[in-house]
């Protein structure tokens, strides 16, 4: 499968377009930003608002797995213009919306992409007060296979701390060398909890503390520290791993 990427040039385009000006009132953003998506993407759509956190459900045909490859990557671009659409409206408008949540999946319910973006990067990044690779490295996707009901019916203002926790879950279960898949589950107190989703093995634990590690590090410099520490429990909630800032 082709890596799935999403373009911070399509932001930087929709930033410039975007002018000082309101062009989108906070009264009828979610109205505005479903006209847009069904004009420039094509399909309907469905935009709530929690909080401070814009979400946009869109349902795609051809967003399946495995299938035509070609029709899949064309639903694909549909989710990328979805994307582009809501970052450009929020950018436009006089909301205070500070998380943007993407929800696309197919009419089958079996495949679900989430795309979750803090709107305060995509204006770091258009000032160039941080590079493309890191504003990429603060994009959040995620694809998951069940519970894709579940998941689109829960809608609530995400926090920051959630949001870092979300981007170092997906970036473990994508290092390769940890052999382990993990979910997001909490921060409290300044840790952020994970539960690890089969059994921990012990020969993978010295690789997967140096990871998280990094990643504690950087994000905290990134986010000025939403944590201290991480924990991975396991099944039975009992503390698999343990990493902190202060070692």
């Amino acid at each position: 499968m082709k890596k799935i990427k999403y373009s911070a040039s399509l932001l930087l385009i929709s930033f410039i377009l975007s002018s000082c000006e309101v062009t989108y009132k906070k009264e009828t953003l979610t109205q505005d930003l479903e006209k847009l998506v069904e004009k420039e993407a094509r399909e309907k759509s469905k935009a709530y608002i929690v909080g401070k956190t814009l979400y946009l459900d869109i349902k795609v045909d051809g967003l399946s797995l495995p299938g035509d490859r070609e029709v899949f990557y064309k639903a694909l671009r549909k989710v990328q213009i979805a994307d582009g659409d809501i970052s450009r409206v929020v950018l436009s408008s006089n909301s205070d919306i500070k998380f943007m949540v993407v929800t696309a999946y197919d009419p089958a319910y079996t495949i679900l992409f989430r795309v979750v973006q803090n709107i305060d990067d995509i204006k770091s990044y258009f000032y160039m007060r941080i590079s493309r690779s890191d504003y990429e490295s603060r994009s959040l996707i995620e694809m998951f296979g069940s519970s894709i009901h579940k998941i689109i019916r829960d809608k609530h203002d995400v926090s920051k701390e959630e949001f870092v926790g979300r981007i170092i879950a997906t970036r473990l279960n994508a290092f390769q060398g940890a052999g382990v898949s993990v979910r997001y589950l909490d921060v409290r107190n300044k840790v952020l909890f994970l539960g690890v989703l089969e059994t921990l093995g012990e020969k993978n634990v010295p690789l997967i503390e140096d990871f998280l590690k990094k990643q504690l590090s950087d994000y905290s410099k990134k986010y000025n520290t939403p944590f201290n520490s991480i924990e991975i429990l396991d099944f039975k909630g009992r503390v698999g791993i343990s990493v902190s800032l202060n070692y």
